[in-house]
């Protein structure tokens, strides 16, 4: 598969290439390349109106360049938030024999503020807080990053946020047989909608969830979520010091304004 990078670069390049040629064809009073392609009359329109033509064409190549540059700063930032999901994984995790490390992950989810669009509002266009899925550890493939956005008082990711505390929940592991129950655990303890526990890529039942500030600032950056497949394998004693870790790499989470 191309990399968007590579394809946002191929059409700023075209761009300035259309750049390049449209004004040689200012200055010919000829539009290159375009006889026989374009309409006599559309074809003099552009030539007999150079300032619209390349203020478009600045416009478009200067769009790409933002958005390619907030794209490599985007990838640069999803590496860091996988790596700190690996930190805490190959600290809490790995080490412990007694865990089998494919049945847990590690994942680290962004305050944002934005549109969302909610059941129970019947759709309607909503904005507000929700939190992100932005980085991810685990050991079992295939590693997806959650599509869901949890809202504050929302799944162990929401509930944390909501409070801005250390917690920790356990609910029955999930199964064909007992799907009914461990929905209502979810719903009642996590407060989760239905809907979005169906959609989740692993139906984990136990849960440490740490919230994280932003560098020097009582504000929340958001939260970091250890979960299991199997219930009563995440021990809080043994977890609590995931706060001191974060608090070492609170450098990280400065307040940009994103």
């Amino acid at each position: 598969m191309i990399k968007k990078t590579y394809i946002l670069g191929a059409i700023q390049l075209l761009t300035l290439f259309l750049i390049t040629v449209y004004v040689e064809s200012v200055a010919n009073n000829e539009l290159l390349f375009t006889k026989g392609v374009l309409d006599e009359e559309l074809r003099t329109k552009i030539i007999e109106n150079p300032i619209k033509v390349l203020l478009a064409l600045g416009i478009l190549n200067f769009s790409i360049y933002i958005f390619s540059h907030q794209n490599r700063e985007n990838k640069e930032l999803f590496n860091l938030y996988n790596n700190i999901c690996q930190l805490v994984f190959d600290k809490f995790i790995k080490p412990n024999t007694t865990l089998e490390n494919s049945k847990f992950r590690v994942s680290l989810f962004k305050a944002k503020k934005g549109i969302i669009f909610r059941r129970s509002n019947y759709f309607l266009p909503e904005y507000r807080t929700y939190l992100k899925n932005v980085g991810r550890f685990q050991t079992r493939q295939e590693k997806k990053i959650s599509k869901i956005k949890f809202l504050p008082n929302e799944g162990a990711v929401g509930k944390s946020y909501s409070i801005g505390e250390f917690m920790f929940f356990d609910t029955v592991k999930y199964s064909n047989n007992n799907e009914s129950e461990y929905i209502k655990q979810q719903m009642n303890m996590l407060n989760m909608p239905k809907f979005k526990i169906k959609k989740l890529n692993d139906k984990s039942c136990s849960f440490i969830s740490c919230p994280i500030k932003y560098f020097k600032s009582d504000d929340l950056f958001g939260v970091i979520v250890v979960d299991c497949l199997m219930p009563n394998k995440l021990k809080e004693e043994e977890f609590r010091t995931i706060e001191d870790v974060v608090l070492n790499y609170s450098v990280f989470f400065t307040n940009n304004g994103n």
